[in-house]
């Protein structure tokens, strides 16, 4: 019987002792999630015009809620030669009789509101983006650690077959396989790094600015979170979304712009006084004038806000029923991801080791070839990586539900601890 290789089993990724205390060192520094997020939140570009968006919301409130009108002064003065002289003082008021600051005010605090509801979003979708972009790194760094951990058992493995094969205890076909093994792993290593690289320019664009030299990013919880039962009903839930009470408050701001219409089609008189001196004889006068809507009746604006009100309303109903769709569908996902990977953690993860020890028992007493052996132990590899790449797919679940159910703020403050 042919000399067979031995080649030392191969077990989860581990890194070289000598990292242990830098990689310790650099975990003590990370910042916590909530203190992560907080200062993105802080420093958003994108935050900042959000908040923006609320100052001016709060003035126009402020501004839509006063009177309309402003009073108006007149003087006139008029001396001709030979003539008494005449001077005249006058002040006149349109008087808004129907209400209608009241109408606009109420309009303004819903679009408020809606600015709020808005910004909410935006500090919501910056953080998901920001987690899932996290997620991404972490499964990358797992994919990059099993690629290089590849590539140093193959080769391992090409140089022992390259032994075997010069002592001729290896024929050339298993020497090809070999170095094509050895290259294939060094190609997945580069893919990986690659993809790793492209993971950070993700965080870099969710983000929305650079960060500060040698700011250490954050780790995801070590376990997963579960679902803590709040008493909320899905409907409560959902009406708490951001961006179902930003549609809310746009709908009931459109209704507001109906009564504003209506209003509208009152005119408002305005009230004048006047006194002095005409042509030298006292003269005090009061009068009134009323517009008459005979060409412009605000009909058609009555039209157009009902109907810009029933659109808000249509949209504001599916995005409701999209929004309930996604909630359901979010915690489903989740519940089966997250119940594959405990699967996976009470039996595969074992399992998977015994196969490396298994393999390598075999090869030793010469039941495996160096074919078959690198046949299996890549199978073996390539069920390590799919495990990984759940685990990701797992995080990215908890995530979509955060954004389902409005979660996010709550888990994020509470930094990314079970809810």
């Amino acid at each position: 019987m042919k000399q067979r290789l031995r080649i030392l089993a191969m077990t989860t990724v581990v890194l070289p002792l000598m990292f242990t205390g830098a990689a310790l060192a650099q975990q003590e520094q990370k910042p916590s999630i909530a203190a992560f997020i907080n200062h993105i939140w802080q420093a958003s570009p994108a935050i900042h015009e959000a908040e923006a968006r609320v100052a001016a919301a709060q003035a126009g409130q402020r501004a839509a809620s006063r009177w309309q009108y402003n009073p108006e002064l007149e003087f006139e003065v008029e001396d001709v030669d030979g003539e008494d002289k005449t001077m005249l003082l006058g002040v006149s008021q349109t008087i808004d009789w129907s209400g209608k600051f009241r109408s606009s005010g109420k309009t303004a605090e819903f679009e408020l509101l809606a600015a709020s509801a808005e910004r909410d979003r935006t500090r919501q979708n910056i953080a998901l983006g920001v987690l899932s972009a996290l997620a991404d790194i972490r499964a990358a760094k797992d994919i990059f650690g099993l690629a290089a951990q590849r590539s140093s058992l193959m080769k391992r493995f090409a140089g022992l077959v390259e032994k075997g094969f010069k002592a001729g205890d290896i024929d050339q076909s298993e020497y090809n396989l070999a170095q094509l093994a050895l290259s294939e792993a060094l190609i997945e290593q580069a893919d990986a790094g690659t993809t790793l690289a492209e993971s950070r320019q993700g965080l870099d664009t969710a983000i929305g600015f650079p960060l500060e030299n040698g700011f250490a990013l954050p780790d995801l919880p070590g376990t997963l979170p579960e679902f803590s039962d709040s008493g909320e009903s899905e409907d409560d839930i959902l009406m708490n979304l951001p961006a179902i009470r930003a549609m809310k408050s746009r709908e009931e701001a459109a209704k507001s712009v109906i009564t504003q219409a209506n209003k509208d089609r009152f005119p408002d008189p305005t009230i004048s006084v006047v006194g002095g001196e005409d042509a030298g004889a006292g003269k005090i006068g009061f009068s009134v004038s009323v517009p008459l809507y005979v060409f412009k009746t605000y009909r058609a604006e009555v039209d157009v806000a009902k109907q810009e009100a029933i659109a808000e309303a249509k949209a504001g109903q599916n995005a409701f029923h999209a929004a309930k769709a996604r909630l359901l569908a979010s915690r489903s996902a989740y519940q089966l991801s997250r119940r594959a990977w405990e699967n996976w953690q009470e039996n595969g993860a074992q399992a998977l080791t015994e196969q490396f020890n298994i393999l390598d028992l075999k090869f030793k007493v010469g039941d495996l070839s160096a074919t078959d052996y690198l046949v299996q132990i890549e199978q073996a590899l390539d069920t390590e990586g799919a495990a990984k790449e759940l685990h990701s797919k797992v995080w990215q679940s908890w995530f979509s539900w955060l954004a389902a159910s409005g979660k996010t703020e709550q888990w994020i403050q509470n930094s990314g601890q079970q809810q």
